[in-house]
């Protein structure tokens, strides 16, 4: 769908219509990127194996930045986990960018027909 020029929206929505389940591993993820598939896409996909949470993600935990490891590095904010039918807080971590002025998106956390999923965060 990609290579024919489908936006991601029409790509998802098709995902979403076929209630298709996928269970990527690390080389499936890497050979859709490899093909031009969107990170937004790739993510959707990951999610689908991934339960839905009945209700909202409580609001962020504050937390404490600390300093960088490094000048190239890039904060992620922490981010809630529906875990076991509860939420679990995993803090934010600095992490290294793939390219120079990657930017990272966040996580978030989006309500769908059958309840809250997780949009995994990405680099632009």
């Amino acid at each position: 769908m990609t290579k024919s020029g489908l936006s991601d929206d029409v790509i998802i929505g098709q995902i979403i219509s076929t209630r298709a389940v996928y269970s990527l591993d690390a080389n499936a993820i890497i050979d859709l990127t490899n093909s031009g598939v969107s990170q937004r896409v790739i993510a959707y996909m990951v999610n689908t194996a991934n339960p839905v949470a009945a209700q909202a993600p409580p609001p962020p935990q504050p937390q404490t930045v600390v300093v960088a490891p490094g000048p190239d590095y890039v904060w992620a904010d922490g981010e809630w986990v529906w875990s076991g039918g509860t939420w679990v807080w995993i803090g934010g971590r600095w992490i290294l960018p793939p390219y120079p002025h990657a930017v990272w998106v966040g996580v978030r956390w989006e309500r769908g027909p059958r309840g809250w999923y997780r949009v995994g965060g990405h680099w632009r």
